[in-house]
């Protein structure tokens, strides 16, 4: 029970942390979906359930659409109203704006708050699985397989390789250091993907690295045009990064330690 309330008292701060980013000016909580996109959505899912199973398929959807909505919720929080997204099959999904953020640290804000929307459900479903693990051992299983996919695919988004959120979030902080080393740094982080790509033998993360290259060289100029965060703030941010990756990294750990 004490978990729970842990849970509950989680979910209530991020929901205060993304309050008035739920709905959209229409109230609601996305734009009806286009043809194309519900192609690419029945796409997106019949490929996770091919890639893992029909349940542990509709678990990653599930956690990449929570993922995703974080992102569009953030945007909006900072006044994006136009936020939306979209599923991608192979590559999971898009969070779509078509105004950059004034300030990088809006920028981080919107780059963290994807895996950072996730702990809430991440927690819940860990407190669910204590809770039923002698009465419903079945079920108790199966809300830990949530938690640790759920853990494993934001762990995994926040390395710091371009153009994950992670490699997002360094080219920020590093911003409020050195410009010229985040621009180099971005560029190494997209070469640091491909290299992970090679190594794994994954056409699909080499392919997603190589056609990151053209954003990677254009990181640092887009970048000019917003307000570097302080160096007091990227401190923050960095320690807010890292918290958020260890939380996910304690509980993906065992899927995380199948592809390393």
């Amino acid at each position: 029970m004490l978990s729970l309330l842990a849970a509950a008292a989680l979910n209530g701060g991020i929901w205060r942390a993304l309050r008035g980013g739920w709905i959209n000016p229409a109230r609601h909580l996305s734009e009806p979906p286009g043809l194309q996109t519900l192609v690419l959505a029945l796409l997106s899912i019949a490929f996770a359930m091919y890639l893992l199973d029909p349940v542990g398929g509709l678990m990653l959807i599930a956690v990449v659409v929570i993922h995703e909505f974080g992102h569009v919720a953030a945007y909006r929080v900072i006044g994006h109203n136009d936020a939306r997204f979209r599923l991608i099959p192979l590559f999971g999904g898009v969070a779509i704006s078509d105004q950059l953020p004034a300030s990088q640290l809006k920028s981080f804000f919107v780059s963290l708050m994807g895996p950072g929307i996730c702990i809430a459900p991440l927690v819940a479903a860990v407190a669910m699985s204590e809770m039923l693990v002698e009465s419903a051992p079945v079920t108790a299983d199966y809300f830990y397989y949530f938690a640790m996919l759920t853990g494993a695919l934001n762990f995994f988004n926040l390395l710091p390789l371009w153009p994950l959120d992670g490699g997002r979030c360094l080219s920020y902080i590093m911003q409020a250091f050195s410009p010229r080393l985040a621009q180099g740094a971005v560029l190494l982080m997209s070469a640091a993907l491909a290299g992970y790509g090679l190594m794994v033998q994954s056409m699909l993360l080499l392919g997603f690295a190589l056609m990151s290259v053209p954003s990677a060289m254009q990181a640092g100029v887009v970048a000019s045009y917003q307000r570097p965060m302080t160096r007091w703030q990227a401190v923050l941010a960095l320690a807010a990064w890292l918290a958020t990756a260890g939380t996910h990294a304690m509980v993906g750990y065992w899927i995380i330690l199948r592809f390393l």
